[in-house]
């Protein structure tokens, strides 16, 4: 296996990156938590999501999310299944058992009221996903939004991982990588090359014998 070269999110040059890049979602960034449970990966980064969007209905300017109020956010992964709707979309003692499918998670963002978008990675071009992650990623309010499906061993983040699910927050065009905010507690978040990152989620799900892939929120 080639190494890949991701770039720490926290380093200096990490930081350089999200200050340069065009697409980036701050309130992400600024509610971004790692997931406590250890299979509820899909279900923290659905709140994760959840979340922004809701704070960015109140902040749509960019000027104002550096340092606007974001605390009690409404959906985060301790509160998720209080909602009817993520009942209705997946069964909480299995997912604490085996965790979840992309078809799930998509479910879940269905029985919200959301519209979102879901894609297996063999169905497409890593140029066609490319343009739809980053074309989510400009929208700054959080309107729009990205969760990834991928093979965390195949992505060099943890070697004991393979099926996981987290957001990207951003997208650098300069040198073609998109920050993945991993929710798996022992990883960092990292700029991933979006060839990298692609081959990651074309993996087969042996739990559906389906590619994984990534999900899009709409507004």
């Amino acid at each position: 296996m080639a190494k890949i070269t991701n770039i720490h999110f926290h380093s200096a040059d990490g930081q350089k990156l999200l200050q340069e890049a065009d697409e980036a979602q701050t309130l992400l960034i600024r509610l971004f938590k790692k997931q406590e449970n250890n299979t509820f990966c899909g279900v923290q980064s659905s709140a994760l999501l959840f979340s922004a969007q809701h704070f960015g209905a109140k902040f749509p300017d960019v000027t104002s999310q550096k340092d606007c109020n974001l605390e009690s956010p409404p959906y985060v992964e301790g509160n998720m299944f209080s909602y009817t709707e993520t009942s209705a979309a997946m069964d909480e003692a299995k997912v604490d058992a085996e965790g979840c499918t992309m078809e799930q998670v998509y479910n879940l963002f269905k029985q919200h009221g959301r519209k979102v978008k879901m894609y297996h990675a063999d169905t497409l071009t890593v140029d066609e996903f490319r343009s739809l992650a980053s074309k989510a990623l400009s929208h700054h309010d959080s309107s729009w939004g990205v969760i990834a499906n991928f093979d965390e061993y195949d992505l060099q983040q943890d070697f004991t991982v393979h099926g996981h699910f987290s957001p990207l927050a951003a997208y650098h065009a300069p040198t073609d990588r998109f920050l993945l905010l991993d929710t798996w507690m022992n990883t960092v978040d990292v700029w991933v090359k979006t060839e990298d990152m692609f081959a990651a989620m074309k993996t087969i799900d042996s739990d559906t014998n389906k590619y994984r892939g990534f999900i899009i929120l709409e507004s």
